[in-house]
């Protein structure tokens, strides 16, 4: 009966944490658009900044949930991968709604560039952290 409760607890957790992050990436390409008035643009731009950049911004989000999908975890392991995936995610919208809604600047482009770097570490940070829970336990 525990491991039932168990099981369902972590696909409450697997659930929570890809939501956090496809809500984070949406947000991401939402911001590519508003940012450089993507309404306006044409299929040049559509197809060369919009997907190079999208692709950047959405990568670290991919990444982390490659890893709460494809491994295998105990309940102890989905719960550091959500809030691994609650940090990243935290980081990443305040970041670009602070730079590109609250104080726009033209140098916030750097933001593009920034981010995704922090959050590959941040990614590589809730693995090990991931991976030392899995060691711990055997």
């Amino acid at each position: 009966m525990e491991e039932v409760e168990h099981e369902k607890a972590g696909k409450i957790v697997r659930g929570l944490s890809l939501y956090l992050l496809s809500g984070a990436a949406a947000f991401s390409l939402e911001v590519i658009v508003y940012a450089d008035k993507g309404w306006r643009q044409g299929l040049a731009w559509w197809l060369t900044r919009f997907l190079g950049i999208g692709i950047w911004l959405i990568a670290p989000y991919a990444g982390m949930s490659a890893l709460v999908v494809k491994l295998k975890h105990t309940l102890r392991q989905q719960v550091v991968l959500l809030f691994g995936s609650l940090g990243i995610v935290v980081f990443g919208i305040s970041i670009l709604f602070e730079g590109f809604f609250v104080h726009s600047d033209p140098r916030s482009w750097i933001l593009y560039v920034l981010i995704p770097l922090y959050q590959w570490i941040a990614v590589a940070g809730a693995a090990a952290l991931r991976y030392a829970i899995g060691r711990q336990q055997k």
